[in-house]
């Protein structure tokens, strides 16, 4: 019997073009049944971001719309003066499919990372934006033993960017109860993504938000260092000979590092992952293949609808 995939948990600010294509790589290991989707949490970042979240998730999932005993609504930490991201603001601009039309359509941050592994036998963790709401994870019921349980590892992306919560990244570091991984920013420098290929590779659909995304982020032509991508690759397949780690040191942290003669290898396959149209499921016993509301890819079928998580309560607080 094939092994269960494995759970991932992005929590993320989405505000750089690599936090895209990790988002959109994730949906097609998923289709592929590489892994499966637990949760996605936006934090450092305002509604757009989430809402930018929601519509590719939207895009890459085949079938009529989920209920919340299946799919968990993007967290979204509500602070006070936090910004929309300015990347991620033409491509919610525009006429995609869509479950989040308000706040309290998203999930509380907190909650939906816990939920994203309880939904999971295992789960990755991929830490990308501030680590405030992860950390408090910590002080739910039960939740270190979950984790020690569930999360096979924890994956901390540097991507150089400064938060204002260092003293949380401290504590998840120190408290976390299962392995944890630094993706150090030099990984994601060495491997850039080819800014000048971007029509060519998601030529398979119309349009694009990764695209809208890519393009808003700077001008044109730019090549992205591809931290989360690469943080998101070893998360799922950490056997994949693409990389090595440090030595254990004296806490619970090592750092990966990219073998240098399968560099170009990964970066290839890091491509390949971020611009794939995602696969369609197999048809089902009547021979129907269902249908998708995923606009961009030409497709016919159910049109957005809000999901309400059965486990996780409504973000009211906004």
């Amino acid at each position: 019997m094939a092994a269960t995939p494995i759970g991932v948990v992005y929590n993320t600010s989405m505000t750089r073009p690599d936090a895209a294509l990790a988002l959109a790589a994730m949906y097609v290991m998923e289709s592929r049944k590489e892994s499966t989707m637990g949760s996605v949490c936006v934090a450092g970042a305002g509604f757009n971001a989430a809402v930018f979240c929601d519509i590719i998730g939207k895009m890459y999932t085949f079938g009529p719309p989920r209920n919340g005993n299946q799919v968990l609504a993007v967290g979204l930490a509500a602070e006070q003066g936090t910004p929309d991201s300015p990347m991620v603001k033409t491509a919610v601009e525009q006429n995609y499919p869509r479950t989040i039309q308000h706040a309290y359509d998203t999930s509380a941050p907190t909650e939906v990372l816990r939920n994203g592994v309880i939904f999971n036998a295992e789960s990755a963790v991929i830490l990308s934006g501030p680590a405030t709401y992860l950390a408090k994870t910590l002080d739910l019921l039960n939740v270190k033993e979950l984790y020690k349980t569930r999360v096979k590892r924890l994956v901390i992306v540097d991507s150089g960017t400064t938060y204002n919560d260092a003293a949380a990244l401290r504590r998840v570091i120190a408290e976390w109860p299962s392995p944890v991984f630094l993706c150090p920013k030099e990984v994601g420098d060495a491997l850039k993504f080819p800014g000048a290929q971007l029509d060519k590779d998601f030529a398979w659909a119309s349009s694009h938000p990764v695209v809208d995304a890519y393009k808003a982020y700077k001008p044109m032509p730019y090549d992205a260092p591809l931290y989360d991508l690469a943080a998101t690759h070893y998360a799922i397949h950490p056997d994949s000979g693409f990389c090595e780690l440090s030595a254990p040191g004296s806490g619970n942290m090592r750092t990966i590092g990219i073998v240098p003669a399968k560099k170009d290898e990964l970066l290839i396959a890091l491509i390949d992952l971020a611009t794939a149209k995602p696969v369609a499921p197999a048809p089902n016993r009547g021979g129907a293949r269902a249908g998708s509301g995923r606009g961009a890819f030409g497709f016919s079928g159910q049109g957005p609808g809000v999901i309400t998580p059965a486990i996780v309560p409504p973000n009211v607080n906004k």
